[in-house]
């Protein structure tokens, strides 16, 4: 019941796959820290983006009125991932973050009952 409670209204679905592709697409980066300066600019870069994305992520979560603004940001970073982020993260945290932008952009609050009887 709590649960259903905290998923109503929200685009949960896409606000989960987004923070996946952060998650993903930060995980080689950080996989060794050590070696984070040997990658340069491409690891500062892919973790900028997965920041991004997690940003993105939070606020479909904590304002689902303005989700399409961040589904098309996350749609933005994730194309922009694959030049500059390690290949989008192998293509999977790309492909991720476009498929939870997408989903977040056709999502849609339920009309108000107010006007119904």
């Amino acid at each position: 019941m709590l649960l259903k409670r905290l998923l109503a209204g929200r685009p949960a679905g896409a606000a989960l796959i987004v923070l996946t592709s952060a998650v993903e697409m930060a995980s080689f980066p950080l996989g060794r820290p050590a070696y984070l300066t040997l990658q340069g600019s491409s690891g500062a870069v892919a973790l900028a983006v997965s920041a991004g994305l997690a940003v993105c992520a939070g606020h479909m979560w904590f304002t689902p009125v303005r989700a399409a603004r961040s589904g098309w940001a996350a749609i933005a970073l994730g194309v922009l991932s694959y030049p500059l982020a390690n290949l989008g993260g192998f293509l999977v945290g790309m492909l991720l973050a476009l498929l939870g932008g997408a989903l977040a952009v056709a999502w849609r609050t339920a009309p108000s009952c107010a006007g119904r009887q």
